[in-house]
């Protein structure tokens, strides 16, 4: 079986965008992994898009998750709970998300985003 990847918001806008700060080895390792994209980062780029802070609409991010048959993963109330048991090393609500789904669905998460790896375990640092 395929191992299980989640991947933090930006770099999901890089694998989309071909973006080349997205190096070779991650981008083989997502090829080879079943990728889940949180609705949290759905919910990020409808928020900052909207702000002018990302060209990429949220109805293009989503229409390039289905494009590449990326499964969504949902917010579940043991995600949210999980927030709280986290250090805090990380002050922003999305990517602390992020590392509590990590966690609870046992899943590396892939970033490139220091203080999110500084929580170690399952994040993995591009």
């Amino acid at each position: 079986m395929k191992p299980a990847l989640l991947l933090d918001t930006h770099i999901a806008l890089w694998w989309f965008t071909a973006d080349e700060r997205l190096p070779e080895p991650e981008r083989d390792l997502i090829r080879s992994s079943r990728c889940h994209i949180s609705l949290v980062s759905l919910w990020e780029v409808a928020i900052k898009h909207r702000l002018d802070k990302l060209p990429v609409s949220p109805r293009d991010f989503l229409g390039a998750i289905e494009d590449a048959a990326i499964r969504l993963l949902p917010i579940q109330p043991a995600h949210i709970v999980a927030t709280t048991e986290l250090p805090m090393r990380h002050k922003d609500p999305f990517d602390r998300l992020l590392v509590a789904q990590s966690m609870t669905e046992t899943m590396a998460l892939l970033t490139a985003d220091a203080q999110v790896a500084a929580y170690g375990g399952l994040v993995r640092m591009v």
